[in-house]
């Protein structure tokens, strides 16, 4: 309840600053603004991208980071030494930024982060390698693209702030609402953030599940092998708080990042272990060792949410084009087994193996979505292959509902917003419509 209020409280100021960051602000500072913004939106980019580079048939970049926060900051030092092109104005106030980094001093860090931090088996150095042949390019490039606003997107990667240009001095209002916001009711803006909130939590929860026990188990495992823990897994991020909300300035797309102590994860997730675990693969002690291997003090996670479709049409019919599919769910179900399900290990091993089937359908609706009449995302993607890897990373980052076993199979759901989608291929299309022919 609290939250909900506060959100309210935050839109009536987002309404009452509507258009004064603009209007108030000088046009030099608001180049200072829009440049700040495109820088973000480039480092942001470029560690989406990065994570959805392909390892190996079944693992990408993502997977790897997963393993722990040090393999994280690692790669997001990488990212802030990515190297900057000239910034290109528009007249309608926009800024985009080119950043690049190399392929092969990706592979390097990858190495360097696997052979120092890496505990699993499933990755090798060899696989690492091989994204050389994955990739066949030798610069990974991504373009950053802002309009003149103060606040910053979430999910950037940690610690670019200090690289991004400084703020003009004195800092213009912090809060406004985007023009495209006024064309839908304050109502919708807080039913789409409501949604952004759900899409957090179930995004924060599989960012946990990601974690590693031990060299051989993750809490994803934890979590599946016994039907009472699953049940009770969402308790996990019990207590997260919403820490920042934005509302886009080209599209009707909320982004609201929640947070939530990692000491109360490790204390949920050892009530779970007292409760409901039988087994002896995952001790006590190898819960509290997290705190060993993890290097922050809170998880965080970012979701997405839009206005219901007639909103959407309503937007539409002042001259904000966007497919209805961005206000839906994209879910797929998949389905495997295992000679040895009736054991836990083969549980564990029929429900990873179904949720790759259910990621690989997943993949196959994500591509199919209309753009346009003549164009779907799948031809967009082979036609701009710098934002194939982006894509993959949405695809990656899909949200796996506990596994249901039943006639000697398991079956996986797995979901992710469309507004994801979207929103990759919606600034793409703004920089192919800015450069021309």
């Amino acid at each position: 309840m609290k939250t909900h209020l506060r959100v309210v409280a935050a839109l009536a100021l987002v309404g009452a600053w509507t258009g004064a960051a603009s209007a108030q602000v000088p046009p030099a500072q608001n180049k200072l603004l829009a440049k700040r913004a495109a820088e973000a939106d480039a480092y942001r980019k470029l560690a989406e991208t990065i994570n959805g580079v392909q390892i190996k048939s079944d693992t990408f970049v993502r997977d790897f980071v997963t393993e722990s926060d040090t393999i994280q900051a690692g790669i997001d030092t990488f990212v802030r030494g990515a190297r900057f092109g000239q910034p290109r104005y528009w007249d309608d106030g926009a800024c985009e930024i080119d950043a690049e980094v190399t392929v092969a001093s990706l592979v390097t860090t990858l190495k360097e982060l696997h052979s120092a931090n890496y505990h699993g088996n499933s990755i090798t150095t060899t696989d690492i390698e091989q994204i050389t042949q994955t990739i066949k390019k030798d610069v990974i490039k991504v373009t950053g693209s802002g309009a003149p606003r103060p606040d910053l997107p979430p999910q950037l990667p940690a610690g670019v702030e200090g690289n991004l240009t400084a703020l003009p001095s004195p800092p213009p209002p912090t809060m406004y609402v985007p023009p495209i916001w006024k064309s839908v009711s304050a109502q919708e803006r807080l039913m789409a953030g409501r949604a952004a909130r759900m899409d957090a939590m179930r995004k924060l929860l599989e960012r946990i599940k990601g974690l590693r026990l031990t060299s051989n188990t993750l809490v994803r495992d934890f979590v599946t092998e016994y039907d009472e823990i699953a049940t009770h897994a969402s308790d996990i991020v019990v207590g997260a708080q919403e820490t920042r909300t934005y509302l886009h300035d080209d599209e009707l797309i909320v982004e609201v990042t929640m947070q939530v102590p990692v000491q109360k994860v490790i204390t949920q997730i050892k009530e779970l272990h007292t409760a409901h675990y039988r087994g002896n693969s995952v001790t006590a002690v190898d819960i509290e060792n997290l705190t060993k291997t993890l290097h922050v003090e809170v998880f965080e996670a970012t979701g997405s949410g839009t206005v219901r479709p007639a909103a959407i049409q309503q937007a539409v019919s002042a001259g904000n084009p966007m497919p209805d599919w961005i206000a839906q769910a994209i879910s797929a179900a998949g389905e495997c087994t295992d000679p040895a399900i009736e054991t836990p290990q083969g549980r564990l091993k029929a429900a990873r193996c179904a949720e790759l089937d259910a990621k690989r359908k997943l993949a196959e609706q994500v591509y199919g979505l209309r753009i346009d009449s003549n164009t779907s995302v799948k031809d967009f993607v082979t036609q701009y292959d710098e934002i194939n890897s982006q894509v993959n990373a949405v695809l990656v980052g899909a949200v796996a509902d506990a596994p249901s076993f039943g006639n000697g199979v398991a079956r996986v759901t797995v979901t992710i917003p469309a507004t994801d989608v979207w929103r990759v291929v919606h600034q793409q299309i703004t920089i192919v419509s800015r450069k021309g022919p």
